[in-house]
């Protein structure tokens, strides 16, 4: 799965993501964002001071970034050069392909550094790291298209693969160092971009077990059809892609040192729980049902959850309809007793009666987490 001469080209020739220049805040958000497209953001970020910095040399952007550091510990995955830079599935399924240490950001661009010139060197790369990290870093090098608030998280590696992912929120990726190529797959090619398990994934969220750049057509025939609906954005530094939420991404650092900074939000209403959470809940609670069963639940889910007939209660006033109404504390601090409750009930009693009380204290706090 992850063995033989290491591949970056792409298969067949994929349409290009649309290229949008001079992009200022209020084309990005009444023109690019509404699109619910991949945009790239032609040379956003070109004057960035830690562009320049990595335009002088790989030295002088690990200088840039130590000045900044904190020295706190951040995660960073190391592998051996078998793994061709794909930090992916073992070859049978046991577990990931490579390990994590902890250590401080500018550490692992140096680590980098210091292997760049040998042909076995091993993939290192640093995945999300908080700017808070290099509290300078964010005043420096600012994002205007985007709210203050919104923070950025930082990704150094070398010539490293991330394997194909969505993520449940809206994100622009800038850059810094390095050329990257995203490969995007609409959110309805989910059927054939054979998905590996759930529980277990590179980078915490579902990925699929095809490589973009050496598919077996024989083993995942489907993956066709996802190639023919995908589409490609190369990026030089300086440039900057938007990734709206839930678009699956394969990304390919093409560069022995590479420095991504990316920033996360979701401007839609959403509730305070995931809905990857509600998944797993539906996986525990509806799958194991009977075919009949399952389809009665389908409409039931359709009818509340979907709203696909619209309203499904236009006949009850605001006030009366509970889960159904507008989410206020009360109201999540009951539906989330009733989740605890049914996944605790085969617990211990003492341990139930526990968890139950915790929850109950619990004040709500929403959900802040990007994913």
């Amino acid at each position: 799965m992850n063995t033989g001469a290491a591949q970056t080209a792409l298969p067949r020739a994929l349409a290009k993501t649309p290229e949008w220049r001079n992009v200022d805040a209020a084309t990005f958000r009444n023109e690019i964002v509404p699109r619910d497209r991949p945009a790239i953001l032609k040379g956003l970020i070109a004057d960035w001071p830690v562009v320049q910095a990595a335009k002088q040399s790989p030295h002088a952007l690990h200088d840039y970034l130590r000045a900044r550091d904190q020295g706190q510990p951040t995660q960073t995955y190391v592998a051996s050069s078998d793994i061709k830079g794909l930090f992916f599935y073992r070859d049978d399924m046991t577990g990931l392909n490579f390990e994590r240490v902890q250590q401080p950001f500018h550490a692992t661009v140096a680590a980098i550094l210091a292997q760049m010139e040998r042909s076995d060197a091993p993939a290192i790369y640093a995945p999300a790291a908080p700017a808070a990290l290099l509290p300078a870093f964010a005043y420096e090098n600012r994002l205007e298209i985007l709210a203050a608030d919104i923070t950025p998280r930082l990704w150094a590696g070398n010539a490293v693969t991330a394997a194909t992912h969505y993520d449940m929120s809206d994100g622009v990726a800038c850059v810094a160092a390095g050329r990257k190529r995203f490969t995007f797959f609409p959110p309805e090619q989910l059927p054939n971009l054979y998905i590996g398990p759930l529980d277990l994934a590179p980078g915490g969220l579902p990925t699929s077990l095809v490589q973009v750049a050496a598919p077996d057509f024989a083993r995942y025939p489907r993956f066709a059809e996802a190639l023919a609906a995908a589409e490609v954005a190369e990026l030089e530094p300086g440039d900057a892609v938007f990734i709206p939420n839930m678009w699956w991404h394969n990304v390919v650092s093409l560069d022995t040192l590479n420095l991504l900074v990316n920033y996360w939000w979701y401007d839609a209403a959403r509730g305070p729980a995931s809905p990857f959470a509600a998944l797993a809940m539906g996986l525990m609670a509806v799958t194991p049902l009977s075919p009949g069963r399952r389809e009665v639940w389908r409409r039931m889910f359709d009818h509340y959850v979907f709203q696909t007939g619209g309203d499904p209660v236009p006949y009850l006033p605001p006030d009366k309809r509970g889960m159904l109404g507008a989410m206020d504390p009360r109201l999540e601090s009951y539906m989330r007793t009733q989740i605890v409750r049914a996944l605790t009930k085969t617990l211990p009693r003492d341990q139930r009666e526990q968890i139950q009380r915790w929850v109950a204290a619990a004040k709500p706090v929403g959900n802040s987490d990007p994913e």
